[in-house]
């Protein structure tokens, strides 16, 4: 599954480490755990079979009428038989011997990861310094500074001390683990402190709510303040609006430059809508972002109807534009059908747009459309021929008849002769 053109394969006795053949070259693994880790030769014939012994192992390759041999690193070799026998310490001491080559870097690190599961954490603080991993050698370092400490102190094994426990699921990144285990020897601060070193605030602040913690609301403050000093005015806006300060809330999103995050506080809470100066300092907000569509629902919900129309149409917001004209203002209806019209044009939606422009009873513009820009959508797809018919029948015929002849000539020069045949087109032509 690893080796295309495998002709021999096999385990080096007492070992994990595999040799295969590939053509010309002798392929080894001295860690299987890392299959992008191969160590390679160039040979000239075949693979008969494996030697080991007197402290060495060779690959004996059949070429032509002579049998020579390779020998493989017996250090690398003697690692994988010392990680298979779990005897962590006689690995360390082979690999300490090699240099740092892709092959031996692999094995420091599946050192490192058996050392933390079997809780041999010097071990694992040697491996990550071999690997130059030095804020996480240092961090197993002070645990192991409090395991040796409780085992001088109690006796026994210091790893399974509860600080211990914690500090090694804070390493795996497993923080709710090492938050689980502190509260469960009701270490409330020493949870509290690891969020904060972490500045995980609201974790922090979780466990102080849970556990009832005097020092809740001072808490608050130091994030709140954080958040401050570290400019990040819309998480800052956030936690004001889930303790209730709509108003500083409101503030921070605006700082941030986030006026659509302030109106949609706005429009769910009505003595915030109240707030004239308010209400209009975010719609400033947000025609200077170009966010007319949320202004306009801003405008509307504050009866200001001729505002959200505005708002609506600088924004392309025909539909909600539509909608509310039909309400306030019925004969900008006839206007705005058009406009949405000639907007999807712009868009390529040409099929739709003609609905539009027959919304709007603009018979001559949908038709006529074919003499300028705007509307010359419908003559670049044979689909619209329907929309044609359509409109042939709905309005005037002496206003429609004279597009006729125009109509039929296009479908002639796209060669869709059945289109150019139809007796609505046909009629009108020859006339």
């Amino acid at each position: 599954m690893i080796l295309n053109f495998c002709s021999y394969v096999q385990w080096v006795p007492g070992s994990d480490v595999l040799v295969a053949q590939n053509r010309n070259s002798l392929c080894v693994w001295y860690n299987i755990e890392a299959p992008e880790r191969v160590t390679m030769f160039t040979i000239r014939g075949d693979v008969i079979g494996l030697e080991r012994g007197g402290g060495k192992t060779e690959v004996m390759v059949m070429e032509g009428v002579t049998t020579v041999a390779y020998t493989l690193d017996e250090g690398l070799i003697e690692f994988g038989t010392a990680i298979d026998d779990g005897n962590y310490i006689r690995a360390t001491a082979f690999l300490e011997t090699l240099e740092m080559t892709p092959e031996t870097e692999a094995m420091w690190k599946t050192l490192s990861k058996l050392a933390l599961e079997a809780r041999q954490l010097h071990i694992a603080e040697r491996c990550f310094s071999a690997l130059g991993q030095v804020a996480k050698a240092r961090f197993l370092h002070e645990t192991n500074e409090i395991a040796d400490q409780v085992s001088r102190e109690y006796g026994g094994e210091g790893t399974d001390f509860y600080q211990v426990r914690a500090r090694l699921a804070m390493l795996e990144k497993n923080y709710k683990l090492a938050e689980m285990i502190f509260l469960e020897q009701n270490a409330v601060e020493e949870a509290m402190g690891m969020y904060q070193e972490l500045h995980r605030w609201d974790e922090c602040i979780a466990v102080a709510e849970a556990k009832g913690h005097p020092a809740l609301e001072k808490l608050r403050r130091s994030y709140y303040q954080w958040l401050m000093d570290t400019q990040q005015e819309e998480r800052a806006g956030e936690l004001q609006e889930s303790q209730g300060d709509g108003l500083a809330a409101i503030s921070l999103y605006l700082k941030a430059g986030l006026p659509a995050k302030a109106a949609r506080l706005v429009l769910t809470r009505e003595e915030l809508l109240a707030n004239t100066e308010l209400v209009e300092h975010i719609t400033a907000a947000l025609i200077k972002g170009e966010l007319y569509e949320r202004a306009g629902d801003l405008f509307e919900k504050i009866h200001n109807p001729q505002k959200a129309l505005e708002c609506y149409r600088k924004g392309n917001a025909f539909m909600k534009a539509v909608e509310l004209a039909r309400l306030a203002f019925p004969v900008e209806v006839v206007k705005l059908e058009e406009a949405w019209g000639d907007h999807l044009v712009q868009q390529k939606q040409l099929d739709a747009a003609i609905n539009h422009y027959i919304e709007a009873r603009y018979g001559s513009m949908g038709i006529g459309a074919s003499k300028d820009t705007k509307g010359s959508f419908y003559l670049h797809s044979s689909s619209s021929f329907i929309l044609h018919i359509y409109i042939f029948l709905n309005f005037d015929r002496n206003t429609a008849s004279k597009y006729y002849p125009l109509v039929a000539q296009h479908y002639a020069s796209l060669q869709e002769y059945e289109v150019r045949k139809s007796p609505f087109l046909q009629h009108e032509a020859m006339q």
